[in-house]
């Protein structure tokens, strides 16, 4: 079989080329042109190196993973040990789904596979890559958001989990308080059965008065809120002794008060709707409320 020097030159440049771009869309690296132009130069450098020189040297792994890891360091000029790990991985993942793609074309084409099917794969394993990529990114960013609740009311207590929802920026209007939203099912054990059939009465007949008259013990209020599908909606809260959140080993009290929320709240594995300003609160970590374990 003959072998031209232009036509696997230019092909591995290409497939190279696009390897390098699809990792720093990825990685969400700041791509250069140039930077991968020469980066896709080394690399096609190497195959036309390793088939015309013959050395069996130049197929050894050593010597093909420190060609990528260069490839990759003159693509993305990254800083730190960590980060270039996390390229390097990335890169060596999208190489393997691509060949993967091309070996299955290479089949069913039945050994006519042509450059512009090469390319098209590659596009087809990106828009793969990047779905893969974000549902990985949305599924650790939940789980950062995610906090253990304690909350105490008249002495009692209750622990719950709760998620960080940056959309939460619901606030009582006279104390300017933020609001964090809970199952009422979720503390029916503080509450007691009575008060929480009262609550769902209001909720049902939005009559207030002898809600708030016939219970002193807890301290309660009602505020108004609006909705995208409606004007105005009441909500039942409840002012606590003590909210305490807890992420890993460390914990904040907050001054909030507590919305009741009528119904589950999401089918996920949590009870409470935290407030957008708790991140800010978690940030100041030299303030007089927070503790270390």
């Amino acid at each position: 079989m003959v072998y031209y020097v232009e036509y696997i030159f230019v092909e591995n440049f290409i497939i190279d080329f696009i390897l390098l771009f699809i990792t720093g869309k990825l990685v969400k690296r700041v791509i250069i042109l140039k930077r991968l132009i020469a980066a896709s130069l080394i690399g096609s450098l190497y195959v036309i190196v390793t088939l015309y020189a013959g050395k069996e040297f130049m197929n050894n792994f050593i010597v093909k993973f420190s060609i990528s890891v260069l490839m990759i360091m003159v693509a993305y000029d990254s800083k730190g040990i960590l980060t270039n790990i996390r390229v390097i991985i990335c890169f060596y993942i999208t190489s393997l789904i691509m060949v993967g793609i091309i070996s299955a074309l290479y089949i069913l084409t039945y050994d006519k596979l042509t450059v512009n099917a090469i390319i098209m794969s590659i596009f087809t394993g990106y828009a793969a890559l990047h779905f893969f990529f974000k549902e990985i990114k949305d599924r650790i960013v939940k789980h950062n958001y995610k906090r253990k609740v304690n909350v105490s009311i008249c002495g009692k207590s209750k622990t719950f989990r709760g998620y960080i929802d940056t959309g939460n920026e619901l606030t009582d209007p006279i104390t300017g308080k933020p609001v964090m939203v809970v199952n009422i099912d979720c503390i029916k054990e503080i509450l007691g059965d009575e008060l929480c059939n009262k609550i769902m009465e209001f909720y049902e007949n939005k009559s207030y008065e002898k809600l708030i008259d016939e219970n002193n013990s807890i301290n309660l209020r009602v505020i108004k809120y609006k909705t995208i599908s409606n004007s105005g909606e009441n909500m039942v809260c409840i002012v606590p002794d003590e909210i305490e959140i807890i992420n890993n080993n460390k914990s904040i009290l907050v001054d909030a008060i507590i919305g009741i929320h009528p119904k589950r709240i999401s089918l996920d594995d949590y009870d409470a709707l935290l407030f957008k300003k708790l991140l800010d609160w978690e940030m100041e970590t030299e303030n007089g409320y927070v503790k270390s374990y």
